[in-house]
Formats: structure tokens, C-alpha cells, sequence
């Protein structure tokens, strides 16, 4: 699977507004990008609620659960709604913190002028803009991290579909786990155990959207060995059955 999205703009809005409306809580046929460019936003993202500051950005996977809070003060933000090709997973995603260089403001406006455009390069031009900003959070998101973070993360990816502990991790970075746990806690506003179930789940989430193993196979291949517990983890974090997920992205195409 290529590593960068084969988009369709849906929808983009780029808006200052006196307060945030609400989103209600629904699993979305595309990916959503957000920028909060000024004020503050607030958002629900795998069952977590989170504060985006100015500067700070939020994307929901294609096939996630997307709820935005309301907001009773002002706001600038730039929202994209985009569908992209069958399996794609984003190398970035959940909240992404201090992700507005200085160039971004100007390059959100000049995807706002080409999408208004009724012309048959409006779609080509904002693709080519849009790609820049993809790859500029990603950049981003590696240049903001702490390394402790990323050798954690590059295990965790690594041994995916094993039984991870918290000794091996710590082992792995040179950290003793007390220590290994409260960091990762700080800088991703979640437990390392948390993380990985997180992540188990986007994978059985990809895997269904583009092979036909059964559920049980999937399970194991996401590292989970009990399928009951996937279930029901599946639920949790998804709000909807891993059988339930499967007919609705069947429904989808």
C-alpha cells in the first residue's frame, strides 16, 4: 500500500467564528483534518476528550468515530473532509500538538481561493496544496516528539502482533518502566498499554477494510490471542462490533 493518500475533497471550510458549534458523535467515510488556528476547540478521539490550543491539529481516520464538542468563545480553523483510496491508513493521526508553522496560515488561505474556484484544476490544485500540509504534519509530529517517545513507539510497531510487556519496552529504550510509563503518560496524554491496545485496533480496522481472513485471524494478527477481549475491545475504542465495522465499510463501497 503507497504511503500517501489518493484524495477526493469532499468538503474544506475555513472559517473565524464567535463560537464552535457541536458535532455529534458519528463514524465518518473519510478522513477529517482540522487546524486550530486560533482560539481553542475541544474534541472526542477514541473515547478521550482533548483541548486543541491555537496551533494544534486533530485527524480522524478514514472509518473513525468523530465528535467535536462546543466551544463558547471565538475560533479560527480550517477543516478538511477527504476520502482517500481503500486501506490507507495516515503515518499521523489523534491530536497533534503545535502543528501550525508559519507557513501553514498561508497555505490553508491559498487552498481556501483554488476551492472556490469553478475551474477543472480546483481539484488538482488543492491535492497538491493538501499534500504539503500532510507531509508537514508528519514532519512535524517527528520533529516535536521526544526520542524516548519514538524508540517506544518504533518497538511497540515493531512487535505489534506479539505479547508486549512493559519490562520489554523499558528494556528495549534503556529506561526502568516506572519511569518509562509516567513519561510516555506525560507526552501522550495516555498509558503505554492504552497506546497499544489503540493502535492493535487500527490495524484490525485496516486489515478489515482490505482482506477477507475471518475476525478471528485478524484478532491474532493484531496481536490480540484472546478473541473475546478483542470484542470487546473493539467496541470500546470503535463503538461498534469488529463484525458490525466490516459490513459497514462493505456498505460504504
Amino acid at each position: 500500500m503507497k504511503d500517501y493518500p489518493e484524495i477526493n475533497f469532499i468538503h474544506y471550510a475555513f472559517k473565524r467564528t464567535e463560537s464552535v458549534p457541536p458535532l455529534a458523535a458519528q463514524k465518518i467515510p473519510y478522513m477529517d483534518l482540522t487546524y486550530c488556528i486560533e482560539g481553542e476547540m475541544h474534541y472526542v478521539y477514541e473515547g478521550d476528550e482533548y483541548t486543541l490550543n491555537s496551533g494544534d491539529a486533530i485527524l480522524y481516520p478514514q472509518g473513525s468515530v468523530r465528535r467535536r464538542l462546543a466551544t463558547d468563545a471565538p475560533a479560527l480553523y480550517a477543516s478538511f473532509n477527504i476520502r482517500c483510496q481503500e486501506g490507507f491508513s495516515p503515518a499521523v493521526f489523534g491530536v497533534l500538538r503545535k502543528s501550525v508553522r508559519s507557513d501553514t496560515a498561508q497555505m490553508l488561505e491559498s487552498i481556501r481561493k483554488s476551492y472556490e474556484l469553478l475551474s477543472e484544476e480546483k481539484n488538482h490544485k488543492c491535492t497538491a496544496l493538501f499534500y504539503y500540509l500532510y507531509y508537514q504534519l508528519i514532519e512535524t509530529a517527528r520533529e516535536n516528539e521526544n526520542p524516548h517517545i519514538k524508540h517506544i513507539k518504533r518497538y511497540i510497531a515493531a512487535h505489534l502482533g506479539e505479547k508486549i510487556t512493559l519490562d520489554e519496552i523499558a528494556e528495549a529504550v534503556h529506561l526502568v518502566p516506572h519511569y518509562c510509563c509516567a513519561l510516555f503518560s506525560k507526552h501522550e496524554g495516555m498509558g503505554i498499554v492504552e497506546f497499544i491496545l489503540a493502535q492493535r485496533i487500527q490495524l484490525a480496522k485496516s486489515l478489515i477494510a482490505v482482506d477477507t481472513m475471518g475476525l478471528a485471524e485478524i484478532a491474532e494478527r493484531a496481536g490480540f490471542s484472546d478473541y473475546n477481549y478483542f470484542s470487546r475491545t473493539f467496541k470500546k475504542i470503535t463503538g461498534v462490533t469488529a463484525s458490525q465495522y466490516r459490513k459497514n465499510t462493505i456498505a460504504i463501497e
